[in-house]
């Protein structure tokens, strides 16, 4: 572990309520994959491990500055309060969704690790070499693999526009062209669907916000085009709001309205309604109404004029103030 990355973790230590490790493991095969990187808590310890040693401060560094990120809440994170009570597709859900999120997180460490030297010829030459590694060559265009591959692709959209800012155009510029030619129509889907992240200010909480749901959007509308099921992650998945004290304060008629959904709350067991945001139709929070018929006029009626800090703090759920 080299010193920079010595300072990162003790930067982490000082706010992470336990104790974060690291261990690399002796395994060198040249690629560079972030998703090798894995996490397991014990008490009040957490281990990050890396089991290949290639780039492997760039990924330790990425784990770091993503766990600082959620530490000092600025970025809005995900929640999942909702299930089709089959668990293969709620598993694809999860980690589809969990996926487009983390490029959007990706958009500001991989910018914080550039800024600090970790991202180099090298690290770019082992992450193609990664994709090129995880990924099989496009043949017909939209296949089984399209999904996978466009996620892929918009990861690799988000590092090739950290290089071009960091004094590596050419060599963002070559993994651009070979992902082109090799993955051509997961490549283009991709470059769309990274447009709002690349241009989004990532210092600002509401802008990350909006990125994600604008990223969670755009995917439906690719998938739509290439006639393959949607993810509709505005409403499968939570996402923390960004409020003013003003809105805090206010009703929660004036921000949302609850739909009865046909999915169910993963705790209660019930059909679920999900508050969705009235401006951007994402879902903030998942609530279980009454069982009785009877109760429910009552149950919506004060559910509307509560505040909406006093609705978030009862259902546990965190929030962001706006600045």
């Amino acid at each position: 572990m080299t010193p920079k990355i010595e300072t990162l973790l003790d930067q982490v230590n000082q706010t992470f309520p336990g104790t974060v490790m690291v261990r690399v493991g002796d395994e060198e095969d040249g690629t560079l994959r972030l998703d090798r990187a894995k996490q397991s808590a014990l008490a009040s310890r957490l281990l990050i491990e890396v089991p290949d040693k290639t780039e492997a401060d760039f990924v330790i560094g990425n784990e770091l500055v993503r766990l600082l990120l959620s530490l000092n809440g600025i970025v809005p994170q995900i929640f999942f309060g909702l299930t089709f009570e089959d668990e293969g597709l709620d598993g694809q859900l999860v980690n589809i969704a969990t996926r487009l999120h983390r490029s959007v997180l990706h958009a500001i460490s991989f910018n914080e690790l550039a800024k600090q030297g970790f991202l180099t010829k090298q690290t770019a030459q082992a992450y193609q070499a990664g994709i090129d590694d995880e990924l099989d060559p496009e043949k017909d265009g939209v296949d089984e693999q399209h999904l996978f591959r466009l996620l892929t692709m918009l990861d690799a959209a988000v590092f090739a526009g950290t290089m071009k800012k960091h004094g590596l155009k050419d060599e963002a510029k070559a993994m651009q062209e070979q992902n082109q030619r090799t993955y051509p129509a997961a490549f283009a889907a991709a470059e769309a669907l990274s447009e709002p992240i690349l241009s989004a200010d990532l210092t600002d909480a509401r802008a990350i916000r909006k990125a994600i749901v604008k990223v969670f959007d755009g995917l439906d509308e690719i998938l739509l085009k290439a006639e393959l099921p949607t993810v509709n992650a505005k409403q499968y998945v939570t996402l923390t709001p960004v409020l003013s004290d003003r809105q805090l304060n206010g009703p929660v008629k004036n921000l949302f309205e609850v739909f009865h959904s046909e999915m169910t709350d993963f705790a209660s067991k019930e059909k679920a309604y999900v508050g969705l945001g009235k401006q951007d139709k994402q879902n903030t929070f998942v609530i279980a109404p009454p069982k009785e018929l009877g109760d429910r006029p009552k149950f919506f009626k004060e559910l509307y004029e509560l505040p909406v800090r006093e609705l978030l703090e009862k259902l546990a759920l965190p929030y962001i103030l706006r600045q």
